[in-house]
């Protein structure tokens, strides 16, 4: 009998117009997004007055509305939708449909109608004000290792694609490390997972403090770690994988666990040829003894010991 094995690939994620369109919106600039609800707002509120009062335009009034707020924030979208009440109350009337001019309607029920038409209006705004807060949080969260605090593979990647395009106009290269520590299974073995973690968050943090805030740092997976910064030259390069590794060794070596880690670091221009290069040089310390950290540039390979 013949076993036939299939592989299934995950399908990928498909996003609704409406969903691609808030995606691509959350990343706009704020003066662009200002720029384009302000012709959107003036366009709506143009149209609304050139067809008249017995015409409802209230649903298209939902679009600039829903995407002020998106773009720009809560108390914009209140700024804004204050004044597309009163321009449709002006507008329209304080009526509904054909009515909207009547005479005939009570003075309560035209005010009834007005604070319907508020009060929706503040319901909408705070309502994409709660979910772009949502959206934000969960997408911050989805680029941050839960354990260490550090951004993950998928944060990595994406701001060492933004670094290695900013590099070069401001006269710089690129600097990228790769940090495995050293016999981590045996601390696992040993002193159980939850030592395991407290390693981790060690690293994460001595990473974290030997290098600049705007820097690129990432726990990859596991006992991995990497980091990316712009330097002027191979020279200053040196002498921040060599503080970067020292920091870390005693940041180790002042915790119980008394762990060790070998880093290798690599100089360059383009981002996937240097981690890769960084990431040879990480093994190429290992095999040499561990604990230790090896930088390669142009010259020879330099290594270096803890």
């Amino acid at each position: 009998m013949r076993l036939i094995t299939r592989r299934f690939r995950k399908p990928a994620e498909r996003w609704s117009p409406l969903e691609a369109m808030l995606r691509r919106s959350a990343d706009i600039a704020p003066w662009t997004a200002a720029k384009r609800v302000t012709a959107l707002w003036a366009g709506l509120i143009a149209l609304d007055g050139a067809t008249g009062p017995h015409y409802s335009l209230s649903a298209l009034y939902l679009l600039p509305l829903c995407l002020t707020t998106w773009c720009l924030g809560r108390l914009v979208g209140l700024g804004l939708g204050a004044v597309a009440v009163l321009a449709t109350l002006y507008l329209n009337g304080f009526g509904d449909g054909l009515s909207a001019q009547a005479s005939s309607i009570p003075t309560g029920t035209a005010a009834w109608n007005a604070g319907m038409r508020t009060f929706a209006v503040v319901f909408i705004i705070f309502l994409v004000g709660a979910f772009r807060r949502t959206f934000d949080r969960e997408r911050a969260n989805a680029q941050i290792d839960p354990l260490t605090g550090l951004g993950n593979r998928r944060s990595f990647n994406r701001e060492c694609k933004r670094l290695e395009l900013s590099a070069p106009r401001d006269g710089r290269i690129l600097l990228c490390g790769m940090i495995d520590l050293d016999n981590f299974k045996a601390v696992n073995d040993l002193h159980g997972h939850s030592a395991g973690d407290d390693v981790l968050r060690i690293v994460a943090e001595a990473l974290a403090a030997a290098v600049r805030p705007y820097d690129v740092t990432a726990r990859l997976g596991g006992d991995e770690f990497a980091f990316c910064l712009a330097v002027r030259d191979d020279a200053s390069a040196e002498r921040k994988t060599e503080k970067i590794h020292r920091e870390l060794i005693t940041a180790l070596e002042a915790s119980e666990w008394r762990a060790t880690c070998s880093l290798g670091a690599a100089t360059g221009s383009t981002l996937n040829e240097t981690l890769n290069l960084a990431d040879n040089m990480m093994f190429e310390a290992k095999r040499a003894g561990k604990s230790a950290w090896i930088f390669s540039r142009s010259g020879p390979l330099e290594k270096r010991e803890r």
